[in-house]
């Protein structure tokens, strides 16, 4: 059966209605988002930290989401550091939350190299093993300010 038939089938005979990007659908609203951004965070496996020390590097985000927890970082520094790292702290304005990925896709501006980082690194690709840390941080802590 060709691709096509299996996903046409699936279609017609599903009953959730399938979405072809993020931007189609309507995410509840959200009252707090820094209470929102917080448990996200968490639920990532990051931390909200009082102090950068111990932390191998300090970067500052330049927005974040609610929804996921993730940071925007978009900074003029070797894109090795976001790997290289066993331990990285952001600062974030928490003036710059956003509720969402629609929302915060227009903010998006990309010079060099950008990314969005919610929490330490995270596989389970060797023998269907979690491993924390294989192609990134081992730790990731959020300080808010502002």
């Amino acid at each position: 059966m060709s691709r096509s038939k299996i996903l046409k089938s699936i279609k017609q005979n599903s009953k959730a209605k399938i979405y072809k990007n993020f931007t189609d659908y309507e995410i509840e609203s959200i009252d707090n988002l820094v209470d929102t951004f917080i448990d996200s965070l968490k639920r990532a496996g990051g931390e909200i930290i009082d102090s950068t020390d111990g932390f191998n590097i300090v970067l500052k985000a330049q927005f974040a989401v609610a929804q996921n927890g993730a940071c925007f970082l978009n900074q003029e520094i070797d894109r090795k550091v976001y790997s290289y790292y066993e331990s990285i702290a952001i600062e974030l304005d928490k003036n710059k939350i956003v509720a969402t990925m629609k929302e915060a896709m227009p903010l998006v501006k990309i010079d060099d190299f950008a990314m969005f980082m919610s929490g330490p690194s995270k596989t389970a690709d060797i023998e269907q093993s979690l491993v924390i840390g294989a192609h990134g941080a081992k730790r990731l802590g959020v300080r808010l300010i502002g």
